[in-house]
C-alpha cells in the first residue's frame, strides 16, 4: 500500500504531551513530598520513579512514531490475547488487594504492572483491525454486532471482577465511538443501549460501586467513607481561588486527600496554583483531544482513522472522568489523570499510544499539499 508519508509528525500533539508530562512531574513532586518523606524518608521517592517511567515511555513513543501503524494490524489478535491473559493473571499473581481491588501484577524489584492500562491500547488496535475486516458487514447484527458485544463482554467481565469500573467505562466509550465512526446502524444503537443499561444495573449490585453513586447523589450521606474523600477534594479545589495558595502550600495533601499524587492530583493543582492553572490544564487536554481528532480526520484509511478516534476518545473520556469527579460532576471512579497522575503503567501506555497517534499523523492526507506549497 503506497500511502503519503512524511518525516514530520504532528508537532502540536507532541509538544502538548511533552508539556503535560513535564507539568505532571513537577506537580507529583509537590503532591507526594509529604507521603514520600513519611513512608520512605526520601522527598523525591515518587517523582524519581515517575521521571524514569517518563523517559522509558518517551523512548517507547519515539519507537512507535517510527513504526508504520499498519504493522500492528496483523498482531492485533495476539496483542488482545496477551492482554486478556494478563487480566486473568491479576487474580493469581496480584500484589494483593489495594483499596478493595486486584489490579496489579507483582514484578521483581518491588515494582508492579496494571494490565487494565494496557487493555485500553490493545483493545483499540484489535477493534480497529476487526472493524476494518468487517466493514462490508457492519450492519449485520448476528455476524458482526453480537461478536463485537461478545468481545467487549469478556473484557467487561474481567474488569468487573478486579473491580475496575472506571477503566471499563473508558473502554465502553472507546468501543462506541469507534463502531459509530465505522458505521453503526440505529438498530445496533438500540441493542447497545439495552446492553449498556443492563451492564450498569449489574455493576450496581456491588456495594462498593453503589456507595460511590449514593455519595455522588447525596454527599452528606457518609461522613467517614467516600463522602469524606469527596468533601476534602471539594475543599482543596475550592480553597485555591484564582491564583492558588502557592506551589507546595496545599493543606489538604497533608493526609486529608485520598491519593493526592495519583487520582486526586487535580485537587492539589487547583489548591496550590488556583483556577488559572487548573483552567489552562483543562484547555491543554481539550487541545490535545482536538489534535487527535484532526489526525483521525486526515488519516488515509479507515484503520488509521479508527486508531486515532479510539486513542483520542480514551484520553478525552479518562480526563473527563478524573476531572469531573474532582468537581462532583461524576462519581469517584478511581482513574488517573492522563500524563499528570503518578503511575508507571498509566504514563508508559499513554505515551506509547501517543507514539502511535504521531505515526498516523505522518500519513496525513494533508502532507502532500504541504510539500507542494
Amino acid at each position: 500500500m503506497n500511502l503519503p508519508y512524511s518525516k514530520k509528525v504532528d508537532r502540536w500533539t507532541a509538544l502538548t504531551v511533552f508539556a503535560l508530562v513535564l507539568f505532571g512531574i513537577v506537580m507529583i513532586y509537590s503532591a507526594s513530598v509529604i507521603v514520600a518523606h513519611t513512608m520512605y524518608g526520601d522527598d523525591r521517592y515518587f517523582v524519581k520513579r515517575q521521571i524514569i517511567w517518563a523517559l522509558l515511555g518517551g523512548a517507547g513513543a519515539v519507537v512507535m512514531a517510527n513504526i508504520d501503524y499498519h504493522f500492528w494490524k496483523k498482531w492485533a489478535l495476539w496483542m488482545l490475547g496477551i492482554t486478556v491473559f494478563l487480566l486473568v493473571a491479576v487474580f493469581f499473581f496480584s500484589r494483593g488487594e489495594i483499596n478493595g481491588a486486584h489490579r496489579w501484577i507483582s514484578l521483581p524489584g518491588g515494582q508492579s504492572f496494571q494490565p487494565s492500562e494496557l487493555a485500553k491500547l490493545t483493545f483499540i488496535v484489535y477493534l480497529s483491525a476487526w472493524l476494518v475486516e468487517r466493514r462490508q458487514k457492519l450492519g449485520e447484527v448476528v455476524e458482526t454486532f453480537l461478536p463485537y458485544i461478545g468481545v467487549l463482554g469478556v473484557i467487561a467481565f474481567l474488569m468487573l471482577k478486579e473491580p475496575d469500573f472506571g477503566t471499563l467505562m473508558i473502554i465502553v466509550a472507546i468501543s462506541i465511538a469507534m463502531y459509530g465512526v465505522a458505521g453503526m446502524t440505529w438498530k445496533q444503537v438500540g441493542i447497545g443501549v439495552v446492553v449498556l443499561v443492563l451492564a450498569i444495573g449489574l455493576s450496581l449490585t456491588s456495594s462498593y460501586r453503589r456507595e460511590r453513586v449514593m455519595t455522588f447523589l447525596n454527599p452528606g450521606s457518609d461522613t467517614q467513607g467516600t463522602a469524606y474523600q469527596v468533601k476534602n477534594i471539594a475543599i482543596a479545589v475550592g480553597s485555591g481561588g484564582l491564583k492558588g495558595l502557592g506551589f507546595g502550600q496545599s493543606k489538604q495533601k497533608r493526609l486529608f486527600l485520598p491519593e493526592p499524587f495519583t487520582d486526586s492530583i487535580f485537587a492539589v493543582i487547583s489548591e496550590e496554583l488556583g483556577f488559572v492553572w487548573a483552567a489552562a490544564l483543562i484547555l491543554a487536554f481539550g487541545f490535545l483531544i482536538y489534535r487527535g481528532f484532526m489526525i483521525a480526520a486526515h488519516a488515509p484509511d479507515l484503520f488509521g482513522q479508527l486508531l486515532a478516534v479510539g486513542i483520542s476518545t480514551w484520553f478525552g473520556v479518562q480526563a473527563f472522568l478524573n476531572l469531573g469527579s474532582m468537581v462532583n460532576l461524576v462519581p469517584l471512579v478511581g482513574v488517573p489523570l492522563p500524563f499528570i497522575s503518578y503511575g508507571g503503567s498509566s504514563l508508559g501506555i499513554c505515551l506509547l499510544a501517543v507514539g502511535l497517534l504521531l505515526n498516523i499523523s505522518r500519513f496525513s492526507d494533508k502532507q502532500p499539499k504541504e510539500k507542494k506549497a
